[in-house]
């Protein structure tokens, strides 16, 4: 993400825990993470991670998108994206994902395309739920529990995201992959 989006993101991190009444010990041991660590993003020295805005919302009761976007979703019976352009955002250099459902209210699943970049080395993550990812180009290597699986475009790996997982592109290229998280 840019400085920018960062300092929005973190901006928007103390207003809702401020609001709810919530000190950052309250939020950090809510979120299972150190308070120093919560204290860092929500100043904007440091990016927080998706799974975390996720955990973060859920804790406030509000939308993702709220957090990442700054608005509330306004769709309660049809949310149409048109040619993938659904709400995007850069999470870090080589990684971008665009939300296929994000203008619609009380998602109980999160559709997104995301294209990752050869270089990129993201970090393990966990997170609750249910994740499924079905590769539409390139190749790409999904890491869960210690174990890989290689996939290329046409397949598909369904598992349990908490357990440390992670999507690296493979093959020199881009990887894209529609991915469905459940909460």
């Amino acid at each position: 993400m840019q400085t920018k989006d960062i300092k929005a993101i973190s901006a928007r991190l103390k207003e809702l825990r401020t609001f709810s009444d919530f000190t950052t010990a309250q939020v950090a041991e809510k979120l299972a993470i150190d308070e120093g660590e919560y204290i860092s993003y929500e100043n904007g020295e440091k990016e927080i991670p998706i799974n975390l805005i996720y955990k973060f919302a859920s804790i406030m009761d509000t939308e993702p998108t709220y957090v990442l976007q700054g608005f509330l979703p306004s769709k309660d019976v049809v949310n149409v994206v048109y040619d993938g352009k659904g709400l995007s955002v850069k999470r870090y250099e080589g990684y971008t994902f665009s939300s296929l459902a994000g203008d619609f209210k009380n998602k109980t699943m999160n559709p997104m395309l995301v294209t990752i970049d050869p270089t990129d080395e993201p970090e393990l993550v966990v997170h609750g739920g249910q994740e499924f990812n079905f590769v539409l180009e390139g190749e790409l290597r999904v890491i869960v529990d210690n174990r890989e699986y290689f996939l290329r475009a046409g397949d598909s790996i369904y598992f349990d995201p908490s357990f440390p997982h992670a999507q690296l592109a493979m093959g020199g290229k881009p990887a894209r992959f529609l991915t469905v998280i459940n909460e």
